[in-house]
């Protein structure tokens, strides 16, 4: 990438990014938080990847078909 990014939790940002939420011009308040969205973040450098249903399964990852399936379990969603 020609211009300088950060990495914050995995998340590639335009290193011109304020510290927090809270010092940047489209935060509206505590409340309503950011008028964007996290998805839109105007400081984003590159769209964060889906996370995998795999990702935090007990039964490993699974070659042609998924356990937590055919076991009847529900996905439970990690950090939501």
């Amino acid at each position: 990438m020609s211009e300088r990014t950060i990495m914050i939790n995995g998340v590639r940002y335009y290193a011109d990014r304020p510290n927090s939420c809270r010092g940047c011009f489209f935060w509206q308040n505590r409340k309503k938080g950011c008028s964007l969205g996290k998805g839109n973040c105007y400081y984003l450098a590159e769209t964060p990847k889906p996370k995998s249903p795999c990702e935090g399964c007990c039964y490993g990852p699974c070659i042609s078909f998924c356990m937590r399936k055919v076991l009847g379990q529900k996905e439970v969603p990690i950090n939501a």
